[in-house]
């Protein structure tokens, strides 16, 4: 493999590359020649910010696995002459971080002119220094990021070292761990400003009675002993105690030539905030320029969503959502080094005499839109889902999927399999999934199973303590979904010996049955009690099932019966165990047509242990282990007593029965009413629960229904996926095969049209109905065959005109890369 640096060798600021929470600087100027090409390339942890000449250059770096670095290159836009780098790197050394790995910071970085290097980390050429105006007594951030919120104790002069001298300036330290260095292997982010904040008000902040505790549930005592103990500041908490009152102070508003906005505060008592919003939620760092004439202490709030009494939450989704910044006056430009969920933003004034907002912005920070995927129909409700989804991906993309945009911005793996899917049908995109799959290969296992993956992807220790089974097997499912979309042969042939590896160590899991019993680690079946311990112990009925698809799977893409032959011994067993529920229905108290979520061996039998969960019954439907023909009872009662919208009641025995979440019951409901047929009743249900949603703030798909946790959870993009195959029709292409199903679900829509690029070339679908009426069009890639399904409301006819042939009335029909079918049109 090519070397990514040329010299650079991994330094940091002398004896501080352990120390936890060090906010560093380092500096190199180079002389730079007119008509000659720079590149600055970078790798860091835990994250960089880079400004070329006291201009903003970019922000990251991609997360990496442990022991490993991403780096980034930057084609500078340089000056004639004597150019300045500085590079600001806060290195948090984590223990408790769900987005970064818990290692040492370091930096390396090398300066390169067509081919060769003109300076270097290591060399000597960069120099460092510890920055000291960054406050760490501070409470954390969050409960996935551990970390301290950002405060700062500025002086004018703060950020003069980016273009001047850096005061005590060290010679950097090299340092001896050794990471593998790669390419980020995804687009750099989206840096674009959004300066266009509407204000909603300002107002005199006034104290108010609140039942809150100041320490954060999650915070350990280990975490508050070493950042500040009792003298811990806690902003958010404060922050907390305060609620919008009456300004009373004077005001003067004018606009600059630029355009921007300033608002000049002054005679006010107590604290006085302006708060503002964006026109749509977005994922970035807070910029902000100030003034104050005395001493001011600055806090920064934001949040996705106002409250019910329209508050801007401080205290949130287990956030504390505050950058507190003091001051003993003067002027200051600022921006946040951590990213946030924001649409809303308040700042609030602490004294400060006469004080002036000049400038607020937002810098966009996540992966960006190249445009190469649309969906548009006649329903503005299901173009209201399509966009909801879109938003939702986007904002919750870096380098690779995360969970959500701010409590933790995690790569979780269950989450993945569904992003996955929705990156391919929603911006035409599968690098970030590749990216993915490729940490998570690169993570060492759990010593709980050999060949395991870590729950989370690039975050944590380099040992992920706890195992999380179940979304193992959804890592391995992706894998086999990736490879359907892609036909990665490298990929594929990567993840073999690992592949072998978790197969190999989970046989030592199974029983004398071949069923999987006593499953170390942690269980996720869905955000219910499916997830209990006696819902998934000793033999989980999901887990199975879900074990049993992913080995037929994966025998299919690495042609090895032993794994086939594993997937159809599990449904076996199982299958007996509903044969014996199906001949319990005349029982008294009988949970016909139900299966238990856990099951126990004795004495050779499978015995049911009376705990049941809606989430447990989509996944025997889902994974194939039931289906709608051999299981009709049970599929005819989860389709109308249960679901967001149950058109009937459940009978006694069945208020047993835990009910399920979004995260992942109710989108294995989706999938298995578009499976079916059942596509008006996919309609009214998605469109019920989406527009719950997306009728509240901040218009992303939530984590759960109860709106107080995550409000953008990136899972949620794929109901996109749902306007997109199933009522467009257009269906997830197979590069393996060459191949894409085309079988509009239509539903009560007119007319709906969209496209997808791929790696072969880009697809295109349509319809359009009038009357009884139909048209279907379809254009794909030279090479691929289209499968085409008529709707089955359209098969009374007894002809159709395909591509200008008129010919017998086939529900089922394979064509070229080129589709055309009318019926009811005369020739």
């Amino acid at each position: 493999m090519e070397e990514i640096f040329q010299k650079a060798r991994a330094v940091f600021v002398p004896g501080l590359s352990d120390r936890k929470n060090t906010f560093a600087a380092f500096r190199c100027d180079f002389v730079a020649e007119e008509g000659k090409h720079y590149q600055l390339i970078l790798a860091a942890h835990s994250f960089y910010r880079v400004f070329l000449n006291g201009s903003f250059l970019g922000f990251g770096p991609a997360p990496a696995p442990f022991g490993q670095l991403k780096a980034d290159r930057y084609f500078l836009e340089t000056a004639e002459g004597i150019n300045r780098i500085a590079i600001e790197i806060i290195g948090y050394v984590p223990e408790e971080n769900n987005f970064l790995t818990h290692e040492n910071s370091c930096l390396l970085a090398e300066v390169v002119c067509e081919g060769g290097v003109l300076c270097s980390t290591g060399d000597g050429s960069f120099s460092c220094g510890a920055l000291s105006y960054k406050n760490n007594q501070m409470e954390t951030l969050s409960f996935g990021r551990r970390v301290p919120v950002e405060s700062y104790i500025l002086d004018e002069n703060y950020t003069a070292w980016r273009t001047g001298t850096l005061e005590n300036a060290l010679p950097c330290e090299l340092i001896g761990e050794k990471r593998l260095i790669r390419e980020r292997e995804v687009l750099m982010p989206d840096f674009d400003l959004i300066t266009d904040l509407k204000m909603t008000g300002i107002f005199g902040m006034k104290e108010k009675k609140v039942d809150i505790r100041p320490e954060s549930w999650w915070e350990t005592p280990a975490y508050i002993e070493r950042s500040g103990g009792k003298k811990m500041c806690r902003p958010a908490y404060e922050c907390a105690l305060l609620e919008d009152g009456v300004y009373e102070g004077r005001i003067r508003e004018t606009r600059k030539k630029d355009g921007k906005h300033c608002y000049e505060l002054s005679e006010f008592a107590g604290a006085a905030a302006l708060e503002f919003v964006m026109r749509d939620a977005e994922t970035g760092l807070i910029g902000i320029s100030f003034s104050s004439t005395e001493p001011v202490t600055v806090d920064i709030m934001w949040n996705d969503y106002l409250d019910e009494s329209g508050q801007l939450p401080v205290k949130a989704d287990s956030v504390n959502r505050v950058i507190r910044l003091h001051t003993e006056g003067g002027s200051f430009s600022f921006e946040s080094i951590e990213p946030h969920y924001i649409k809303y933003i308040k700042v609030i004034f602490h004294g400060g005499g006469s004080v002036a907002l000049e400038e607020l912005y937002v810098r966009v920070y996540r992966f960006p839109d190249m445009g190469e995927a649309e969906f548009v129909c006649s329903d503005m409700d299901i173009n209201r889902i399509y966009e909801g989804a879109k938003r939702t991906l986007l904002t919750n993309s870096l380098a690779f999927f995360l969970d959500s945009p701010e409590r933790e911005r995690g790569g979780w793996a269950g989450d993945s399999y569904w992003t996955g899917r929705a990156a391919a049908m929603l911006l035409s995109d599968t690098t970030l999934e590749k990216a993915m799959l490729k940490d998570f290969l690169a993570a060492d296992y759990s010593p709980m199973l050999e060949g395991s993956f870590p729950a989370c992807c690039s975050g944590g220790p380099k040992n992920d303590p706890v195992m999380m089974y179940s979304w193992n097997l959804f890592v391995l499912l992706e894998l086999t979904d990736y490879y359907g979309r892609t036909c990665d042969e490298e990929m594929k042939e990567a993840y073999r010996e690992r592949v072998n590896l978790f197969m190999e160590a989970s046989e030592a899991l199974k029983n004398e049955l071949g069923l999987l019993e006593n499953i170390p680690g942690s269980m996720f079946v869905d955000w219910s009690s499916s997830n209990d311990p006696d819902h998934t112990q000793p033999i989980c009925t999901a887990a199975n099932a879900l074990y049993a698809l992913a080995a037929e799977r994966l025998g299919k893409l690495y042609d090895r019966k032993d794994f086939s032959e594993s997937s159809i011994r599990i449904r076996v067993q199982l299958r007996s165990v509903y044969e014996k529920v199906k001949g319990s229905k005349q029982e008294l108290f009988t949970m016909y047509p139900f299966l238990a979520d856990s099951l126990s061996l004795r004495e050779g039998e499978l015995c049911k242990n009376g705990v049941y969960s809606e989430a447990a019954q989509y996944y025997y439907f889902w994974t194939n282990l039931l289906t709608k023909n051999d299981a009709e009872a049970l599929f005819t009662i989860l389709k109308e007593q249960f679901g967001p919208v149950p058109e009937k009641y459940r009978g006694t025995a069945h208020l047993r029965i835990g009910s399920c979440g979004v995260f992942f019951g109710y989108m294995m409901r989706f999938e298995l009413l578009a499976r079916y047929g059942e596509i008006r009743l996919l309609e009214k249900e998605l469109k019920e629960l989406c527009s719950y949603m997306l009728d509240r703030d901040p218009g992303t798909f939530w984590e759960t229904l109860s709106g107080t946790d995550s409000r953008n959870h990136g899972f949620g993009s794929y109901y996109g996926v749902f306007a997109v195959r199933d009522f467009l029709g257009l269906g997830i292409p197979d590069r393996t095969e060459r191949k894409i199903r085309f079988a509009p679900g239509i539903g009560s829509l007119k007319w709906a049209k969209g496209s997808i690029l791929t790696a072969d070339g880009r697809i295109c679908a349509s319809f359009s109905r009038e009357e009884d009426k139909l048209r279907l069009c379809m254009s794909a890639p030279e090479g691929y065959r289209i499968e085409v399904e008529i709707p089955k409301e359209y098969c009374f006819y007894e002809e159709m005109r395909v591509n200008g042939r008129t010919e017998s009335l086939r529900r089922y029909f394979t064509e070229g890369n080129i589709v055309s079918v009318e019926l009811g049109y005369t020739s």
